[in-house]
């Protein structure tokens, strides 16, 4: 018998009712999610032939149909469009053309043009083929409003039908995971949109001769998630996006009577710096744009209670990754070469091993009896391109039932044995004590973010279910280990800084980096206690009162 066949084998015996549904609600359970059906599943994903899962590509959707083929054999219920596991989440490539893109200050012989790709980059509009815009420009500090701490930015300045530029980052006054959300050069545009604002200028430190480096990729071809109706609501009152690099922020604060440098100075002492820089700009785009469909694969189990079986638990993780590189090893999705004669980012542990975990703990649900709300599993699609596909699935979600809380996987670095993991977003809501809860019962603690700079809680897909007012948690491997060669971050900062967007990120790839499966299981194990008291809880998860995310985006309690 080969693997697939025992593979199938086994996914026929879990849909006998082998387990009664009073087990399950047992206190004293532990779920044994069984090691080689997690190696299995990552071999599959990971291997050669699905060229690395790119958006948009036959490998992707090779491995699309391997998860619905899987829900199937599981006896997941389709919650997908008509009828079927598959959702579409339309997309969209925008490509600015790097002729067109301009920008200029002042006017006359004084003006000083900086150059598209290497000074400045202007992005691609997602629903304007063209924008020619010139307005006077406004600078309004990092860009934010924060009435809950008591920061605004555009106070005492009026950027209505004006351009805004602001600096990066963020005042560190505030917790990690909202500094990661409100440094967003997305969040920040905004708050500039919802003032009038018809153009806006992110200002970088970095020199020009580093700012190439990535001007010259973000000046490419980048996507963007659509609608249903397959239009873009995003930054379409912005007419022209624009970044620029140290010496574009100098030249833009020429007549502001202060420099650049200055201002800063002003910020970071607490001070206000927003100001009109008495300077009119001129911005020009255009961009062209092709559609195409991508899918999240959607299955459901309905929950057992007629009173609460409308309320539903997602359990995501993202089925892309990054793709192949070109003959010179340069990927434009984000993969660094690391193997001259190796082309393919495979994304074993990124996020192959996540929807493994998925799939199984779908499996165990199954074996053990629904349970009292029900649980919908998405594979995500585009999670490398920005979030796309549960940017989409969050706001237009194709199951039914209100959705009440999201667990999320993505990239559990089971290349070492690990005692404690992270749960980003746990101390947010009613999540977080059952998460600690989970973990301790699998004998694993939880931990604070050890690496708060990485931005982690915007950068996965929990985030955009928190976007809509979702209660959240994101699981990831911690820093401690009993194995003093992985210790104190070891393991994780090892693989994020040798393996992480690489082609060593593969099964069976060398000595130094060996998947340990039983591992996988464990996380497993926990993925599946966290989901269980979730859908068995009488109540359902509720922001903390006062919690920024809470109130922000649901209303809070």
């Amino acid at each position: 018998m080969n693997q697939f066949s025992r593979l199938a084998a086994a996914s026929l015996f879990s849909l006998l009712p082998a387990m009664a549904i009073a087990q399950d609600m047992d206190e004293d359970f532990l779920p044994d999610i069984p090691t080689e059906r997690i190696e299995s599943h990552i071999r599959f994903l990971a291997h050669d032939a699905m060229q690395g899962r790119a958006a948009g590509t036959s490998g992707y959707q090779i491995s699309a149909n391997y998860v619905a083929t899987q829900y199937r054999l599981l006896g997941l219920e389709p919650a997908g469009d008509d009828g079927g596991f598959f959702a579409a989440v339309p997309l969209q490539y925008m490509t600015p053309l790097g002729d067109s893109g301009a920008l200029i200050i002042g006017e006359g012989d004084d003006a000083v043009e900086l150059t598209n790709g290497e000074n400045l980059i202007i992005g691609g509009h997602p629903a304007r083929d063209a924008s020619d815009i010139s307005a006077e420009v406004v600078f309004v500090g990092y860009g934010l409003s924060l009435p809950h701490h008591d920061y605004d930015d555009y106070t005492g300045v009026d950027v209505e039908g004006r351009i805004v530029a602001f600096i990066g980052g963020a005042p560190d006054f505030m917790p990690s995971d909202e500094r990661s959300h409100q440094q967003r050069t997305s969040t920040k545009r905004e708050y500039a949109i919802a003032r009038g604002a018809v153009g806006t200028i992110s200002i970088s430190m970095a020199e020009t001769e580093n700012y190439q480096r990535f001007a010259s990729r973000l000046t490419s071809q980048t996507r963007i998630a659509l609608g249903p109706d397959g239009t873009s609501e995003a930054e379409s009152a912005v007419m022209v996006t624009a970044g620029v690099s140290r010496e574009g922020g100098d030249a833009l604060f020429a007549n502001a009577g202060i420099t650049l440098e200055e201002a800063i100075a002003q910020l970071e002492a607490g001070e206000t710096a927003s100001m009109p820089l008495n300077a009119t700009v001129t911005m020009r785009q255009e961009t062209t744009r092709e559609l195409f469909t991508d899918h999240n694969v959607v299955g459901m189990i309905r929950g057992s209670d007629p009173q609460l079986a409308d309320e539903v638990i997602v359990l995501t993780a993202h089925l892309d990754h990054i793709g192949i590189t070109d003959a010179n090893g340069v990927s434009t999705t984000g993969c660094r070469s690391n193997n001259e004669e190796d082309r393919i980012c495979n994304g074993a542990l990124d996020n192959a091993s996540g929807t493994a975990i998925m799939i199984e703990t779908a499996r165990t649900f199954l074996e053990t009896g629904a349970p009292r709300r029900s649980l919908v599993f998405v594979a995500l699609a585009a999670e490398e391109q920005g979030l796309l596909g549960s940017d989409y699935y969050a706001r237009y979600p194709s199951h039914e039932g209100e959705m009440v809380a999201n667990v999320n996987l993505d990239m559990p670095v089971i290349a070492y044995e690990f005692s404690d993991v992270i749960a980003f977003g746990a101390e947010r809501s009613s999540l977080g004590p059952i998460a600690r809860r989970a973990a301790a019962r699998m004998g694993v603690d939880v931990s604070p973010d050890p690496i708060p700079e990485q931005n982690l809680f915007v950068r996965s897909d929990h985030y955009s279910f928190v976007r809509e007012g979702v209660p959240a948690v994101f699981l990831m491997t911690g820093f401690s280990s009993p194995d003093p060669r992985w210790d104190q971050g070891e393991g994780f900062m090892g693989f994020l800084n040798t393996h992480y967007h690489r082609q060593s990120d593969e099964v069976d790839s060398d000595e130094e980096f060996v998947i340990l499966y039983e591992q996988g299981a464990k996380f497993a194990n926990i993925n599946f206690l966290i989901a269980r008291e979730i859908a068995n809880n009488d109540e359902a998860p509720a922001w903390n009162e006062g919690d920024f995310f809470g109130e922000y985006f649901g209303g809070g309690e």
